[in-house]
């Protein structure tokens, strides 16, 4: 078990890059349906795929710090998120999901990621991503990912309800002390996502508690996939049973970083640590 302090001489470069962004935001079309994505440095590619209810702008900065660090970031926004249109009918599975990634990247021409990260539910997709496509990433980064979900005590379905688990994301964001307009932005987005498409949404809630990623962690671990499992100590949405699962799962040893479930959005240098320090 590893665990990085709160003080970070990154933290500064977080705070000069803040009001810097250089990350650009296009469209393609994917089998029809317009997408967004954020894109923008240079070197190996890093997917990143966002969580329940917000966008990849929840994490500009975190991502533009990627992208100044040697990295190309291609952060796409899923089906019925921001500009990309929502599929049709329900939410697709995660081999659909799959599926779509990889057609994105076709129409993009850029070359496949090397790295590929995920926050919470996009942990999930992320997974599943590299599960369906073996052979093609070398390191994938959980960060505080869906997924987890193992015995009746730690199955997120058996202790909370669909409402709960979204109740718990708003609660955890007020108690990690970021600043207000940080906690505007993202209630926003949530509101902006209610609104758009309110029984999408449920059904993302629903899917992100049920995920369980055991079946394919465990094939990762027999691969030359580097699977980095990243947990917070106060996390409030992501229980730490659930994050040991995931380790157990990849057969490798968590990494816990200080901060709440939106600690890549709150403490950005964060996520540039991780990625730099453990590959």
């Amino acid at each position: 078990m590893r665990y990085f302090p709160k003080k970070s001489i990154l933290a500064s470069i977080a705070k000069v890059v803040k009001n810097s962004i250089s990350l650009k935001l296009s469209r393609c079309e994917v089998a029809g349906r317009s997408v967004g994505y954020l894109s923008g440095g240079e070197g190996p590619t890093l997917l990143f795929i966002h969580g329940w209810a917000v966008t990849p702008y929840v994490y500009k900065v975190a991502l533009d710090l990627a992208a100044r660090s040697g990295n190309r970031v291609i952060a796409p926004f899923l089906p019925g998120f921001g500009p990309s249109e929502a599929f049709s009918g329900s939410w697709p599975s995660s081999s659909q999901i799959s599926q779509w990634i990889e057609a994105f990247f076709d129409e993009l021409g850029e070359p496949r990621p090397t790295v590929v990260a995920g926050h919470s539910l996009g942990g999930g997709i992320s997974a599943s991503y590299v599960s369906d496509f073996p052979g093609q990433v070398e390191r994938l980064y959980l960060l505080s990912s869906v997924g987890g979900n193992s015995t009746p005590a730690e199955n997120l379905t058996e202790t909370r309800s669909a409402l709960e688990w979204s109740l718990s994301l708003p609660l955890d964001l007020l108690s990690s002390q970021a600043s207000y307009n940080h906690v505007i932005s993202m209630v926003g987005t949530g509101l902006i996502q209610l609104v758009r498409d309110p029984v999408g949404l449920w059904r993302l809630s629903r899917l992100a508690r049920n995920y369980s990623l055991h079946e394919e962690l465990s094939q990762m671990a027999r691969s030359n996939t580097r699977v980095v499992v990243v947990g917070a100590v106060s996390d409030k949405v992501i229980t730490k049973d659930s994050i040991m699962h995931l380790a157990r799962s990849a057969s490798v040893d968590p990494v816990w970083v200080s901060g709440t479930h939106s600690w890549i959005s709150t403490h950005p240098e964060r996520f540039i640590e991780v990625i730099t320090n453990f590959h």
